[in-house]
C-alpha cells in the first residue's frame, strides 16, 4: 500500500508523452526522455535535480554491468567524508569503471592567506610625479609599497621609474590600482604573507590595460635590456622565506621567456581581462612575498592591477 501510494505521488507531478517523462511541466521538450523543469507552480516553486548522493563504499555495492554497456552514463555524486573524495562520477560501461567528472575540495586549504581589491582606499591612493605621496598612502597602507624599481638584481641595470608630474602615477581608482605613463619600471610589493603549514598556495591577480601600448622583442638582447620605451609589460614574481624573486614567465602565451604578460598592440589595448594564476606547490615554508614589475612609457596607456589573492590550493 505504502509503494503504491509513493507511486501515485509521484505521478502526480509528472506527466508522461508516448516515451517522455516530464516532472513539473506538461509539455516536455521532444528532444528529451526524462525533462525536469526547474519552476514548479503547484509546490517548491523553484527546485533542481538531485543526483543519488552515495559514500565510496555505497558506490562499489551500486551492481553496475562489468560484461556490457547497459549501465554506460549512471551518475551518482560521491560525498565521503571519510576519504574526502566530493566528486561527480559517471560509469564508463565500456572500460567498466566510475570516472570522475568533477572533484570539489573539502579541505581546509580553500584559506585565504592574503587579499588586496584596493575597495577600501580612497580614489587617489598612491604617488604621482607632483608629490612623493598622496592621499593615505603610505600612513594609511600596510599591506603593500609601491617603489621606483632601478635594478632587475643583475650587474645590468633597467631604467627606474620616473614620475616626471602629476599626469604620472600610481593611483587607487574606483577599487583598481592605475599604472599611468611610468617612464622606467615600477613595482608593487606585498608585505610578507605567512604560509606557515601551507604546502601549496596559489597566487592570483587581475590585469588589464588601456591605450597604444608597444612591445618590440627585437629590441631585447637579454633577460636585462628592457629600458626601451617600446617596451610594455607586467612581470608576477615571488619570493619564499627571503630568497630570491621568481618570475612566472609567458602567463597563457600572452608574455616571452623574459615577461610574464607584454603589452602590444595585439593585447589589452581593448581593455581585456586577464586574471593570472600561479601555483606554488611543495613548500615547507614560514612566509611569501608577491611582486608587481612593470612599466609603460605614455600618457596614453594605463595598467590596472585588481584582486590581488594568495590562497592555499
Amino acid at each position: 500500500m505504502k509503494k503504491m501510494l509513493i507511486y501515485g505521488l509521484f505521478l502526480l507531478g509528472t506527466t508522461s508523452v508516448l516515451s517522455q517523462i516530464g516532472v513539473g511541466t506538461t509539455t516536455p521538450s521532444n528532444a528529451a526522455a526524462l525533462h525536469v523543469e526547474a519552476s514548479q507552480s503547484n509546490s517548491i516553486g523553484v527546485g533542481g535535480f538531485l543526483m543519488p548522493v552515495v559514500t565510496e563504499a555505497e558506490q562499489a555495492l551500486i551492481p553496475v554491468s562489468t560484461s556490457d554497456d547497459r549501465d554506460d552514463g549512471m551518475m551518482v555524486f560521491v560525498s565521503d567524508p571519510g576519504t574526502g573524495k566530493h566528486c561527480w562520477d559517471i560509469y564508463d560501461g565500456v572500460d567498466h569503471v566510475w570516472r570522475s567528472i568533477n572533484c570539489f575540495s573539502t579541505a581546509s586549504c580553500s584559506d585565504v592567506l592574503f587579499e588586496e581589491d584596493f575597495n577600501s582606499y580612497a580614489n587617489g591612493t598612491g604617488v604621482t610625479g607632483a608629490s612623493s605621496s598622496n592621499g593615505d598612502y603610505p600612513s594609511g597602507v600596510s599591506q603593500w609599497t609601491l617603489t621606483s624599481f632601478s635594478s632587475y638584481g643583475s650587474s645590468t641595470p633597467a631604467l627606474p621609474g620616473t614620475l616626471a608630474d602629476a599626469n604620472d602615477y600610481a593611483l587607487v581608482e574606483s577599487g583598481e590600482l592605475r599604472f599611468r605613463d611610468l617612464n622606467g619600471v615600477f613595482r608593487l610589493e606585498t608585505q610578507s604573507i605567512n604560509i606557515s603549514g601551507y604546502t601549496d598556495v596559489q597566487i592570483s591577480l587581475n590585469v588589464r590595460g588601456a591605450g597604444n601600448f608597444e612591445y618590440d622583442i627585437s629590441d631585447h638582447s637579454s633577460d636585462f635590456d628592457c629600458g626601451e620605451t617600446n617596451s610594455d609589460y607586467l612581470d608576477l614574481e615571488y619570493s619564499i622565506d627571503g630568497g630570491a624573486y621568481v618570475e612566472v614567465p609567458n602567463f597563457s602565451s600572452l608574455g616571452t621567456v623574459n615577461h610574464t604578460i607584454v603589452f602590444d598592440e595585439t593585447f589589452a589595448s581593448d581593455g581585456s581581462l586577464v586574471n593570472l594564476m600561479a601555483d606554488i606547490s611543495g613548500l615547507s615554508a614560514s612566509t611569501l612575498v608577491v611582486r608587481v614589475r612593470l612599466q609603460n612609457w605614455a600618457n596614453t596607456e594605463s595598467i590596472f592591477i585588481d584582486d590581488l589573492i594568495v590562497r592555499c590550493r
